[in-house]
């Protein structure tokens, strides 16, 4: 929207008047979170949003056969739920399913028990026909989302998640646009008469190789995106990527492009002339500004070779600031409280590997107990985390709140791994592989293949916190273990 447009909004006042980013930015009024304010006095202290965790008919396009996908409702594919730094988000989940799920808001600093993770970490299991109500603070500004966490590759994978933006007051208006990337796995030798296929997200090989990629990709839920940028100065373009294997290389063609924030916290601006990657459950947010010749285009280098598919940006009708206005009105955004001390209080290793071809040791741990290669691998047990394949050794470090932990973590494997910390962000100290992101905080961090990256966190939230792939078929295949904070 224009900030002419936010402006008139505004002049209706109160916080009960929804505003979502449909296809291309176009606003979609949802009875949700309020929209964007000039201050977070202006809004209300608590927001109030109900999600019906429900099958509903779709259509991807490009020849894909009509199907059921399960989704929250009116909040899917580009439309974001809204909210404003300092708010409390109370943010009902009605499950109108016939199996349990859960929300998981992922980038926001919750209390225990609101994280959407059940057993162990005291998240309540949501039944068919139940409903909870999750308390979430909306602390920290950024380009955030949530999902589902029980049986997560299944759920998340037939569309249960949404966007999650929280304004922040002190950041400049500029036209934007929610771009949502997934993918779906199908079935049929015709491009033209594909059907979505579940069946491939059960237990396979996959699991233990890149994980469970479609072959159709989206934007927004469709395969012909509607992606308009404004008609003169910058876009805000809020990347998110949803799919639950597929790491991205974005590349943008006749566009200059700025990087602005990473995970939903502010980092400092860097101009993105080659692609990065950008894995399962990380964000991006992105200033565009067409050049003045040749088609906008997104190419998304999903193969990790090439350039991948494209997708062509068209101009609207809006106007926006110009990136010279609204490029220094970025900067880092580094919580106090987050912030690592110099000396940690102590440093912990994570080698993430596949199981050993060891005959006299074994391959890796169960239960304890070191296990011969061939009973560990019948049971999907594909992935190690410290030569554990079932999280059976107790939690990766403990700590008390305010301590810093420094953590090293070494991808002793061929493929790509994409860490996601429950509770806060990490900050990146170290990552050759990745320079852009030093200094950066982020809650999922993308590993290359042999990488080594050093981080650290101050730890900020009572409580047991899940640390896991956000390959979602690692997740599940042994690469899933927590941290405890007292």
């Amino acid at each position: 929207m224009s900030r002419l447009s936010k402006r008139a909004l505004l002049a209706a006042g109160g916080g009960a008047i929804g505003l979502g980013f449909g296809l291309g930015g176009a606003p979609v009024g949802l009875p949700l979170l309020g929209p964007r304010q000039a201050s977070a006095e202006a809004a209300p202290l608590t927001a109030h949003a109900t999600l019906t965790a429900q099958p509903q008919s779709t259509t991807l396009g490009g020849g894909v056969q009509a199907f059921q996908r399960w989704t929250y409702g009116e909040v899917k594919d580009g439309t974001a739920l809204r909210g404003i730094a300092g708010q409390t988000l109370k943010a009902r989940l009605d499950n109108q399913l016939d199996v349990p799920t859960t929300l998981h808001w992922h980038g926001l600093r919750v209390s225990k028990g609101m994280d959407g993770v059940s057993g162990m970490f005291n998240s309540p299991l949501v039944d068919p026909k139940q409903a909870f109500t999750y308390d979430v603070p909306l602390r920290d500004p950024g380009t955030h989302w949530f999902h589902s966490h029980h049986d997560s590759l299944n759920q998340i994978a037939r569309g249960l998640y949404g966007p999650l933006v929280v304004e922040n007051p002190e950041e400049p208006e500029l036209f934007e646009l929610m771009m949502v990337l997934d993918d779906w796995t199908v079935s049929g030798p015709d491009p033209q008469n594909y059907s979505i296929d579940w069946t491939k997200l059960e237990p396979s090989l996959a699991w233990g190789h890149a994980g469970v990629k479609g072959r159709v990709l989206t934007i927004n839920g469709s395969v012909r995106p509607r992606l308009d940028l404004a008609f003169s100065g910058a876009t805000r373009l809020r990347m998110l990527n949803a799919a639950t294997a597929r790491v991205f290389q974005p590349r943008f063609e006749n566009l200059e492009a700025w990087v602005v924030a990473l995970d939903g916290y502010g980092c400092t601006p860097f101009r993105l002339d080659e692609p990065v990657f950008f894995g399962p459950g990380q964000r991006m947010d992105v200033l565009l500004v067409p050049a003045p010749y040749g088609t906008p285009q997104i190419f998304l280098g999903e193969n990790l070779f090439g350039k991948g598919t494209g997708f062509e940006f068209s101009l609207g009708v809006e106007t926006s600031l110009t990136l010279a206005e609204a490029l220094p009105a970025f900067r880092p955004y580094q919580p106090p409280e987050l912030v690592p001390d110099a000396s940690p209080a102590q440093r912990k290793i994570l080698r993430m590997s596949e199981p050993h071809r060891d005959d006299q040791r074994g391959a890796g741990i169960v239960d304890g107990q070191w296990q011969a290669w061939e009973p560990l691998v019948k049971d999907h047990n594909y992935w190690l985390f410290n030569d554990v394949a079932d999280n059976s050794l107790g939690p990766l470090f403990a700590g008390r709140v305010g301590e810093t932990v420094e953590l090293t973590m070494f991808n002793d494997s061929a493929t790509h791994h994409v860490m996601h910390f429950h509770g806060q962000h990490v900050q990146i100290l170290e990552n050759a592989k990745a320079p852009h992101e030093v200094g950066s905080f982020r809650d999922s961090l993308t590993l290359e293949a042999w990488a080594e990256v050093k981080l650290a966190l101050k730890l900020d939230r009572l409580g047991l916190w899940p640390l896991h792939c956000h390959i979602l078929g690692h997740q599940v295949s042994g690469m899933w273990t927590y941290y405890e904070v007292a």
